[in-house]
């Protein structure tokens, strides 16, 4: 595209000259191809400037202006008072035209002014001629002419109507309709599609809304009233539009790029103050702005970790950040250790918070930033510590004999309700909807991934591999405590299996033994975790959920809260995974787990032999494992070495309500052989205190 020196410099308070100019444009990612030299009029040399498609803002004298301020630390010139409004006189515009949108989503404003008693013939000022012509545009007439100043000067498209020639008095934007024609200002009939956006009269459509206007309402050397319009178009339907007629201009070039819906009250400004000057007439007072969908004002952040970490610079600020930020026309607001920032409506190109780095990076200079080879440790060590838990819980998992999977992140809600308790225990919140699925069933992000691996499962059963031992290492989404603006806020990290089938024989037996039964998949959890936490210092108790079978699901706790659920797969949730056998599922909070590993300390091995005692008693159904070894664990018996359920037992021999429990005790010394007299006397402490304490029989 080609611009205007002089016209640039227009809009600054210190230019810096041609070469000053060209070099902060390259610098601005901006490169100026070419150089042509001034032409009469005082135009100055013209610049022909690359502008990559995602910067609408640039394709603008005032946006070339802005980024060369901003990256020679000089301030914009004070605005024009063209931009400001034109005196005004007569009856006002509301009582002579109107604007209704039917379309909010495709045009989110259209702005309109009405000009009376013009002497459309009348030629354009000197310096507009001029400057249009040198960048390649050929002076037409006073109205047109200062449409086409307005959008090479500010980036906002106008048209012109004859106002005289619209019926009713009116402009309606709507979609075409079925077999509608339009002859556009090119002298081509065209029919219209029903995708099509029109601005039409009352009658018929007069305009091929963001492409062309119509011929039948187009200013000529008769017309005497001109109506301005400056609107926003939605970029996606301007860009089919165009693709579907064959079409481009400069107003399509800019509106399916994304215009600056702020800058029409100006631009239409512009243009009158253009048109008063050389055509005459005079202003209807009132500007008639029409409002469609408004627009989110998006914000987000610039952490200074983040800034020095992709520049690889220390030197950077947030200070320096903010400035250049402020001086690109953001809104800023500085914060401790972060920069929030409110990002302009015409800035489309700007989302993320690495967008934002390219900014300052543009504005600080990219030849600034020092050379070198990133930092490395110890090779292949990740700088995120919650991955090599992650990567830990894979291994062992691995070692276990899973196998792993990776399921889809879509989810039909409804999949999920079954564990909505265990969702909202492990810090869910609702489901987050994706705004266009790929597939209508699969409309939510996924809160847990217990759904999938048990249809992961199902799918081998299908295929005739009823035994299934699968894991996956993966993100939920959504938690309560979670920020919209940062969206790695709402993810968690989970790991995931589920055991299926027999259970897979050791190398040294001859064949399978015995299904998975829930003692595998609660060890399986310990063992998972276990090189971060200690199993006596997990916390289990029953829990109650939809997707598990009554009375076979276990929730795990840590000191930091909630840790894991495990259970049997009820029989519904089978039946509807198509798993025809008993099946275990569980899901661990990769968050809750300790990013250090425990300290590994060396004990010496016993070379004395151990001696074991068992201990039978009765019991209620209330007290629970949990209860009973830190019962014993309190007693403190001498040379203890290691405490487990031997047996658990309810029915014939045992009366009705009441539960037998074997605890089998294993005592060792590291200095000599114990005594079977020593071993006794410890074990019958320990009943007489059980007894005491809980009322068990023996």
């Amino acid at each position: 595209m080609k611009f205007s020196l002089h016209w640039i410099e227009e809009f600054l308070d210190a230019p810096p000259g041609e070469d000053r100019s060209r070099a902060l444009l390259d610098q601005a990612g901006l490169p100026v191809e070419s150089v042509e030299p001034g032409k009469p009029g005082g135009t100055g040399p013209v610049f022909d400037v690359e502008i990559t498609p995602n910067r609408p803002d640039a394709m603008s004298h005032r946006g070339l202006a802005r980024e060369i301020a901003a990256l020679s630390g000089t301030p914009l010139a004070t605005p024009s008072r063209e931009l400001a409004p034109p005196d005004a006189s007569g009856e006002a515009v509301e009582s002579l035209a109107s604007v209704v949108i039917q379309v909010p989503r495709l045009c989110r404003r259209f702005g309109a002014l009405l000009v009376r008693g013009v002497s459309a013939a009348a030629p354009a000022p000197e310096r507009v001629r001029a400057r249009l012509s040198a960048i390649g545009s050929h002076p037409i007439s006073a109205p047109v002419d200062a449409t086409n100043y307005a959008l090479w000067s500010l980036g906002q498209p106008l048209h012109a109507f004859d106002f005289d020639t619209l019926r009713g008095g009116m402009l309606l934007v709507r979609k075409a309709r079925r077999g509608e024609t339009l002859v556009t200002l090119d002298g081509v009939e065209r029919r219209l599609d029903a995708a099509d956006v029109v601005v039409a009269d009352a009658e018929r459509a007069v305009s091929l809304a963001g492409v062309m206007g119509g011929l039948e309402t187009a200013v000529t050397a008769a017309t005497r009233n001109v109506l301005l319009e400056g609107a926003w178009w939605d970029p996606v339907s301007i860009r089919k539009t165009a693709r579907r007629h064959g079409m481009h201009t400069d107003a399509s070039h800019r509106f399916e790029r994304g215009a600056d819906v702020a800058a029409i009250p100006e631009a239409l400004h512009l243009a009158t103050h253009l048109i008063l000057e050389s055509a005459g007439g005079t202003l209807a007072p009132g500007l008639l702005d029409v409002r469609g969908l408004p627009f989110r004002i998006r914000k987000t952040s610039l952490r200074l970790s983040r800034l020095r970490l992709l520049a690889g610079d220390p030197r950077l600020t947030l200070d320096f950040a903010a400035d250049a930020l402020a001086r690109l026309g953001f809104s800023v607001e500085r914060r401790p250790r972060r920069v929030m920032v409110e990002i302009p409506l015409g800035r489309h190109d700007i989302r993320l918070e690495d967008d934002l780095v390219e900014e300052v990076l543009r504005v600080y200079g990219y030849d600034r930033l020092p050379s070198r080879l990133p930092p490395t440790t110890i090779p292949g060590r990740h700088l995120e510590p919650r991955r090599l838990v992650e990567e830990g819980l894979t291994d062992a998992a691995v070692g276990a004999g899973l196998y792993e999977t990776v399921g889809y992140p879509f989810v039909n809600p409804a999949e999920e309700e079954p564990y909505e308790p265990w969702i909202r225990t492990s810090g869910g919140s609702d489901s987050l909807r994706i705004a266009n699925p790929l597939d209508e069933t699969r409309r939510c992000l996924r809160r847990t991934l217990i759904p999938e691996l048990l249809d992961a499962a199902g799918g081998n059963a299908r295929r005739g591999r009823r035994e299934a031992a699968l894991f996956e290492v993966g993100r939920a989404f959504g938690r309560e405590d979670g920020d919209p603006e940062d969206p790695p806020s709402l993810e968690s990290r989970r790991f995931g299996f589920v055991l299926s089938g027999e259970a897979r024989a050791h190398w040294s037996e001859t064949a399978r033994s015995r299904p998975f039964d829930f003692y595998d998949a609660k060890g399986l959890v310990e063992r998972l975790v276990e090189p971060w936490i200690a199993a006596e210092d997990l916390q289990w108790s029953a829990a109650a959920m939809p997707g598990f079978a009554e009375g076979a699901c276990a929730s795990v706790e840590t000191v930091a809260g909630p840790l894991g659920i495990v259970g049997l797969v009820a029989a519904a949730e089978r039946q509807r995974r198509s798993l025809p056998d008993a099946s275990f599922a569980a899901e661990i909070w990769v968050d809750r787990i300790p990013t250090r590993p425990r300290d590994e300390a060396f004990a010496t091995w016993s070379a004395f032999p151990p001696i074991e005692a068992d201990l039978s008693f009765a019991h209620g159904p209330e007290l629970t494992w949990r209860e009973l070894r830190e019962a014993i664990r309190a007693e403190g018996l001498a040379h203890l070495d290691a405490l487990r359920v031997a047996d658990r037992w309810e029915g014939p021999g045992v009366p009705d309500g009441r539960k037998k429990t074997t605890v089998r005790l294993t005592f060792r010394s590291g200095e000599r052989t114990l005594s079977q007299e020593e071993v006794n006397g410890e074990r019958d402490r320990l009943a007489a205190a059980l007894k005491s304490r809980f009322g068990v029989e023996f």
